[in-house]
């Protein structure tokens, strides 16, 4: 797809160009994905470039980690993708699938120059990241693992590999590098081509159900509206999606969590909806110090929730608020709503209003 630029004289196509024309290596796609994961269209966390697979004497180009704690090979081609590319990252990520936490910690600490260092904490870097991406309690590493594949021009034969591989729930993402040029400038423009964002290469009538997949994956709308939710709850949140289709500007409702509802902004979770049969928990993405908690108690006529008492004391509480810092520049408000709690009040929708304003830059 061609980048047009808006001129008095009306549209104006960029030319497009290849990385080989420019005479740029693949080592500079691995720099600026290196330093920009979020080119690949979601975060994550760089542990390794160039990591050495000993049981094949080879190395991968770079190795992360989601939110969800799945390891992500990534392996990148400056020309065509072809096989055996696929292949290749195919069997990295069997290898990978075999290591242990202590193995993940060993692989941060060599990329980020910290052997040696007793004061690393691979676990608090790995905490971290999961909450500025709006994960509230890190995930078990390594339970899963990806495979992403970036290269300037996806051949047939690759496209169909990935496609089958999806459809036996391997997660692979293949993803085509559009570059373009202006002057002396390169623009480049990523896209995700497996999988596809509309169903393309999809059968029509195919049925999206497999067997033992998790209910949430099938129809997660379903499961938190009927299976999590109460009758109450599920229409308190009705009215909250109202509330925020209607004044914000997200991504969402995301329904394909096992525990929460959340909305993005900027590839980060703003507001995480825990559902459950008695409250909607909310978990809002905030820059530290814009709120007090005994203010948001007052205005919302709610409790403040003290993470220091007893579990029948919290049990007996009505709506209730605190706040936790995650990182120097991101924190959560958590508001637990009962049935008491009016999510239409102005009051309410003015606090949202506030919340998305303190969003982290």
């Amino acid at each position: 797809m061609a980048i047009w630029r808006i001129t008095g004289e009306g549209p104006k196509e960029l030319p497009q160009t290849k990385l080989k024309q420019e005479k740029m290596l693949e080592e500079d796609l691995e720099d600026w994905i290196e330093k920009k994961p979020l080119i690949l269209g979601e975060p994550l966390l760089i542990i390794g470039r160039q990591v050495l697979i000993p049981e094949v004497k080879d190395r991968l180009d770079l190795l992360g980690v989601d939110p969800q704690g799945n390891a992500v090979v990534i392996e990148l081609k400056r020309g065509k993708l072809k096989d055996p590319v696929d292949m290749q990252a195919l069997r990295y990520a069997s290898y990978i699938s075999k290591w242990s936490y202590e193995d993940f910690e060993s692989q941060a600490k060599n990329y980020f120059g910290k052997v040696g260092d007793d004061d690393f904490n691979f676990n608090e870097v790995y905490e971290t990241f999961c909450a500025e991406a709006g994960i509230d309690e890190p995930p078990d590493l390594n339970t899963d693992q990806r495979i992403i594949i970036v290269g300037s021009e996806v051949k047939e034969k690759l496209g169909s590999v990935a496609l089958w591989l999806r459809d036996h729930d391997v997660d692979i993402k293949v993803i085509e590098v559009l570059v373009f040029k202006e002057g002396e400038s390169l623009l480049m423009q990523p896209q995700v081509i497996v999988p596809m964002p509309v169903g393309k290469f999809t059968s029509t009538g195919k049925s999206t159900v497999k067997s033992g997949m998790q209910p949430w994956l099938v129809n997660g709308k379903e499961w938190h509206l009927e299976k999590r939710c109460s009758p109450q709850t599920r229409k308190m949140f009705e009215l909250l999606d109202d509330i925020i289709q209607d004044n914000f500007e997200v991504d969402g409702p995301r329904w394909a969590q096992k525990l929460y509802i959340a909305y993005r902004r900027n590839n980060y979770n703003w507001l995480a909806v825990e559902t459950r049969p008695n409250s909607l928990v909310l978990h809002i993405l905030v820059t530290p110090g814009k709120f007090d908690k005994a203010e948001i108690a007052k205005n919302l006529q709610i409790e403040e929730f003290d993470e220091e008492g007893t579990f029948a004391d919290k049990m007996g509480l009505r709506s209730s608020v605190t706040i936790k810092k995650s990182t120097e520049h991101t924190g959560w408000i958590m508001l637990r709503l009962k049935g008491d709690f009016d999510v239409q009040s102005e009051a309410f929708i003015d606090f949202l209003k506030q919340a998305y304003k303190a969003f982290p830059k």
